[in-house]
């Protein structure tokens, strides 16, 4: 993707939880080369070598393995960023500090990396140490020392070398804080600082938002895009879907993107593959053509329609889109239909809803048993099992209501019901939001009437 209207297409391993196995990474970044990405940051949030214990060197072998996925990267023409988290605890004025970053980042250099990254993201904008309030004026001053610092020692070790900051606010709207404006100003040219939009994750990121940004910081932005990452209160969901939202223009005001994926490293290539597509020609980008290339492409042809009947359930995300339209459709119709004195027996929609239950679990059954791409089968599993009991919930809701009409037992239909729901309520996933408990509240109201009329 040599004429990509981005200079900088890359993925951030950037979230909190369980991060990737080497093996993982390793297979995403043969992905990525696929599809036109040049840059990989790497930097979980779990990582403990990382942020919680940043100062502390990780072991040989881990080392080892970081060698061997640099030498993969180099190879498929993917630079492989290292960055670090010590704004958790590092005291500024200290050089013995300082000292346990050159001697992290020394330790990627002689592997092979040349590009680094410290992040500063999600940590309180407060000194902690007394000799810091005493050295510097405000947080921005000291976050401008470091890193300049960082910077000259970087290009005294290699002039290829290159540094870029998250920032302590990394996302809003203009006016931003002092601090944006601060290290703007303070930092030297050649640094990347990263924006993530608005918000943290940003339903929309517009032209005038990174430009916006740009002009605050002095230099265009990285996107830093929280799409389709799924950490922290987003752990329930599955991010499956297109990105979507993001400005047509935005290669004049930005450098480019570095896409956070989920922790579930083979789903995130859908959303990936989207990117692609959107930094190949932002303006011609058709987000749902383009996803519908990623199911077939990730999932396999032969599993389209059952990925697909998945994925059009699973689209709660940042982005805002409709969470599983054609399934709120059909429950709403066939609702409709049913408090209008239809009957559940005969009634079009009420069938047409209870055949697109079955879809979803056939759907359910394929994904789990036919699907060869293992890694896809295993980061959807959790949910796949859950639109399985939301089908059978459903139907058996559905059952009830035929059951009642032909005034037969409902007894074990009702305990398969209060099954299905206990586990769709237990379940610590999301998939198609609660669309089907109208449903399932309505015929557990006709069946308390239907005891009342047999008192």
């Amino acid at each position: 993707m040599n004429n990509s209207f981005f200079p900088i297409r890359g993925v951030v391993e950037g979230f909190y939880g369980a991060f990737y196995t080497a093996p993982e990474r390793n297979d995403l970044l043969s992905f990525m080369s696929q599809y036109g990405y040049n840059l990989y940051v790497y930097g979980p949030k779990n990582d403990r070598q990382h942020r919680a214990r940043w100062r502390e060197p990780y072991p040989d072998f881990i080392m080892k393995q970081f060698a061997e996925t640099v030498a993969h990267s180099k190879q498929l023409g993917i630079e492989f960023c290292y960055s670090i988290g010590s704004g958790v605890s590092i005291n500024y004025a200290s050089e013995e500090d300082f000292h346990h970053i050159m001697t992290k980042f020394k330790a990627f250099f002689d592997i092979g990396v040349k590009t680094f990254m410290i992040m500063l993201d999600d940590i309180k904008a407060e000194f902690q140490y007394e000799e810091e309030r005493n050295m510097f004026k405000s947080y921005g001053e000291a976050h401008v020392e470091l890193t300049n610092k960082l910077y000259h020692w970087l290009k005294s070790l290699d002039r290829n070398c290159q540094l870029s900051i998250c920032p302590t606010d990394y996302h809003g709207k203009a006016p931003f804080s002092d601090y944006i404006y601060e290290i703007g100003k303070g930092l030297q040219p050649e640094i990347d600082i990263c924006y993530t939009g608005p918000e943290i994750c940003s339903k929309d990121i517009t032209e005038q938002d990174a430009s916006d940004f740009a002009n605050a910081i002095n230099r265009k932005p990285i996107i830093w895009d929280n799409y389709p990452v799924n950490d922290l209160a987003m752990t329930s969901e599955m991010h499956i879907g297109p990105i979507t939202g993001r400005g047509a223009s935005l290669s004049n005001v930005s450098k480019g993107f570095i896409v956070n994926t989920m922790t579930q490293a083979e789903a995130s290539k859908i959303a990936l593959i989207s990117f692609a597509d959107y930094f190949e020609n932002p303006e011609s980008y058709n987000p749902w053509t383009s996803w519908k290339k990623a199911l077939i492409t990730v999932g396999g042809e032969e599993n389209y329609e059952a990925l697909k009947t998945f994925a059009e359930n699973s689209l709660y995300s940042c982005l805002g889109l409709p969470e599983a339209v054609k399934l709120e459709t059909l429950t709403a119709n066939a609702l409709h239909a049913l408090h209008s004195g239809e009957s559940a027996s005969t009634s079009q929609t009420v069938n047409e809803l209870y055949q697109y239950l079955d879809l979803l679990d056939e759907a359910g059954y394929h994904l789990k048993f036919r699907l060869t791409n293992y890694g896809l089968r295993n980061n959807l599993l959790p949910w796949i099992e859950l639109m399985e009991s939301w089908a059978w919930a459903g139907r058996r809701a559905i059952a009830i209501l035929r059951a009642l009409e032909k005034r037969e037992d409902i007894k074990s239909l009702l305990n398969w019901l209060n099954e299905s729901v206990g586990e769709v309520e237990r379940h610590p996933k999301r998939f198609a939001g609660r669309i089907l408990f109208p449903l399932i509240d309505y015929t557990k109201s006709k069946v308390e009437n239907d005891k009342g009329s047999l008192v």
